[in-house]
């Protein structure tokens, strides 16, 4: 199966074969750099961020979350006075910051999709092929027609779906950790709006 799966980038529905291919190195290099981000470039001791935020030291706290989008939140309200100029000022930046968390997660779940459209597209165009002028071919050249047009709209079909699946499911993974984060993000500014309200 392995090598059928391989030698479909070498038959008719090569170019399909290759676009999936390219969709999926994009959503892998997307599922890569969000992990990095997420778990490893973001991670923070969020005690220490908390502790410095009760305490008033906003110039640390933010030191200690850079580069964390919540170092944008707690820099944007360190001017304010009170617990509404912190929600203001907060309000201002915000959309950057979900912006920052969220980048470029939706282009997963369009990949999925595009990836199995294309899968499809690719079945399509595997029927015609097997099916177009088989009425004016003998039959060993009818029966070898038939085998390598359905040969490839199954193989695309499967590369589709290879590709597709696994976008789908990097999506719902990622999307859960940012809402996480975003939700970190708001309990930050919550701790802010109060810590000013003192």
């Amino acid at each position: 199966m392995l090598d059928s799966l391989v030698q479909g980038f070498s038959g008719p529905g090569k170019w399909f074969m290759y676009a999936i291919a390219i969709i999926f190195a994009y959503g892998l290099a997307i599922f890569l750099e969000r992990t990095f981000m997420y778990w490893i470039r973001w991670k923070k001791n969020k005690k220490r961020i908390e502790q410095s935020i009760q305490s008033g030291d906003l110039a640390s706290a933010a030191h200690l979350a850079s580069p964390h989008p919540v170092a944008i939140l707690i820099a944007a309200s360190s001017n304010a006075t009170n617990k509404e100029e912190v929600w203001d000022s907060v309000a201002v930046v915000a959309p950057n910051v979900e912006a920052r968390v969220m980048r470029q997660i939706s282009f997963l779940s369009a990949i999925g999709n595009i990836a199995t459209m294309i899968g499809l597209l690719g079945t399509v165009y595997g029927l015609i092929f097997a099916l177009d002028g088989l009425d004016q071919i003998t039959n060993v050249e009818r029966t070898a027609r038939l085998s390598k047009g359905i040969s490839v709209a199954m193989v695309t079909t499967a590369w589709g779906l290879i590709t597709g699946v696994p976008a789908m499911a990097a999506h719902a993974f990622l999307l859960a950790k940012a809402k996480d984060i975003l939700a970190y993000c708001e309990s930050v500014t919550a701790m802010l709006a109060l810590q000013k309200s003192k």
